[in-house]
């Protein structure tokens, strides 16, 4: 799973559809990796279509788990 499509996973299950867009000039997880990176879920957003490893996923649902950033 890259790092673009657990992001926009995980973002929508914190905040729902707050962060989809409809702007075409835009990647659709661009929103949804800005959120997590502004909360402090996602550290490190600057390679999208990097694949990420187990342990990186465990520790953004422990950090999600941890702040109060949900709907």
């Amino acid at each position: 799973m890259t790092r673009a499509e657990f992001g926009t996973v995980l973002s929508r299950l914190l905040y729902g559809n707050l962060y989809n867009t409809t702007d075409m000039s835009k990647p659709y997880y661009q929103e949804h990796l800005d959120s997590l990176h502004v909360s402090g879920i996602m550290t490190d957003i600057s390679k999208p279509s990097k694949r990420e490893i187990r342990g990186y996923l465990m520790l953004m649902l422990m950090r999600a788990k941890d702040s109060n950033t949900s709907k």
